[in-house]
């Protein structure tokens, strides 16, 4: 990632409405190889402990994760820290600058006596707010909102208790619970910090959350896509759940964009369309879910052949590329 800092304060105040309006930094989306975001650039590592590291350009961060140590990292977001510029931008003026784009901006619930949180939704990036001023703008590798939920806990039963309780147990426990969207999100929440925190008991952590993604599919909690998405990055992050390539041809027939319309992709923020950028965020999320799924060679997937040439080519947002 070639980084040209310091900047100037007019660049500064590009860059935040580039991020905001497209989930990019300097061209790179947080769905990089990770690799390519330390080429002819110099920057700061920091990690805690094993499992979590991050790199700072000054005020571009890029935060990583893994479940074991050795294992490659994965990015999982970005984060502009404009309260280190002088005098940060005001969010008012960001704000009309994206409006006049056509973005829609909404509050986030989260909020604080002395802070607010908005979101740019085509994106899906968020900035905080505090003293009427752009302080924190995070750019998520996850292309599609958050839903919030109102259940708090680890559920009644606790989640460990029900998925080691035996598939017989599954279905009746879900029927009672009648999870709202907002709580699938929170379920595998808490699959997460077990599988985590409890890595002897992993196989029966992984067999429930499958069970679970199939039946979110039956009920189409989410759109298409979004199931894909999110059942991609359960299975990558178990490897063996399922057989190598099927992560592949769940998401290739999903993605939003084929080739040609993303060459077709404008350069500069405000240029490309709101819906464009949702589009194009998407495709770059599948198509990596697609890339770590099946490293060529070999190509199980036909389909990839002509993605990953393309991909690494130009890209899915101006300057995005996965390096084979």
């Amino acid at each position: 990632m070639r980084i040209p800092y310091p900047v100037s304060r007019d660049e500064a105040v590009e860059l935040c409405l580039a991020a905001l309006a497209t989930g990019t930094a300097y061209g790179f989306s947080p769905n990089h190889d990770p690799d390519l975001m330390v080429c002819d650039s110099s920057f700061a590592q920091n990690a805690n402990g094993d499992l979590h590291m991050w790199r700072d350009w000054g005020l571009v961060e890029a935060h990583f994760s893994r479940w074991r140590a050795g294992d490659p990292w994965s990015c999982d977001f970005f984060m502009v820290q404009a309260h280190r510029m002088r005098k940060p931008p005001k969010w008012k003026a960001l704000r009309r600058e994206l409006e006049r784009a056509g973005h829609e901006v909404a509050t986030d619930d989260l909020r604080t006596a002395d802070q607010e949180n908005f979101r740019v939704l085509a994106a899906n990036t968020g900035v905080v707010v505090a003293t009427e001023r752009a302080m924190k703008i995070h750019l998520p590798a996850a292309p599609f909102p958050h839903r919030p939920t109102s259940r708090s806990g680890a559920g009644d039963p606790p989640i460990r208790e029900v998925a080691t309780s035996g598939p017989g147990e599954w279905p009746a426990w879900l029927d009672r619970l009648n999870p709202a969207t907002g709580d699938w999100a929170w379920l595998f929440g808490h699959l997460h910090a077990l599988h985590r925190d409890v890595p002897d008991q992993r196989p029966a952590w992984t067999e429930f959350g499958l069970w679970l993604f199939e039946q979110a599919r039956e009920r189409a909690v989410w759109p298409a896509e979004e199931w894909a998405w999110h059942w991609s990055r359960f299975v990558l992050e178990r490897p063996g759940a399922v057989p190598v390539g099927v992560v592949a041809r769940e998401c290739l027939p999903l993605l939003p964009m084929n080739p040609a319309e993303l060459a077709g992709l404008p350069s500069g923020w405000r240029a490309i369309t709101p819906d464009q950028v949702r589009r194009s965020r998407v495709t770059a999320a599948l198509l990596r879910c697609a890339f770590e799924d099946v490293p060529p060679p070999p190509q199980p997937v036909a389909a990839l052949a002509e993605l990953l040439t393309f991909a690494d080519r130009m890209g899915v947002i101006p300057g995005w590329r996965m390096r084979t």
